[in-house]
């Protein structure tokens, strides 16, 4: 059986994050259920009321990184809404095209002589 899996988990736009710079035992893929609506009926139960598609929600770090690194991630950066983002399907094991949000990223670094070292960045993406 082959696989159509090309060496990367995701892509936004047309910059792809390499493995490598994902921090090892971040990244985590799930399909999360789209509640309309929740109630309580007389007997105390809760009910659901559930669109039959899932939203995926991804969350991962980019490792440390220096400078020259940083660069080539930047892109990713540039707009927090309405992001084309390229992802494996952990569960299908096919890559899918949607549009994401991303939570506003905190990204931190220390001066080192002669360049910039950054510290892991926690990435929360959330599909539309």
């Amino acid at each position: 059986m082959s696989s159509a899996y090309l060496g990367y988990r995701l892509k936004f736009g047309d910059t792809i994050i390499s493995n490598d710079l994902i921090q090892k035992g971040t990244y985590n893929f799930t399909k999360e259920k789209r509640i309309v609506s929740t109630w309580k009926d007389a007997e105390a139960v809760e009910h659901q009321k559930v669109l039959p598609d899932r939203k995926v929600h991804i969350k991962f770090s980019l490792r440390e990184r220096d400078l020259t690194e940083q660069e080539s991630v930047a892109a990713i950066f540039a707009t927090q809404d309405n992001i084309t983002i390229t992802y494996w399907d952990d569960y299908a094991c096919v890559y899918d095209t949607s549009t994401f949000y991303m939570q506003a990223p905190t990204i931190t670094h220390r001066n080192t002589v002669g360049g910039i070292n950054y510290d892991a960045t926690p990435i929360d993406l959330v599909e539309y």
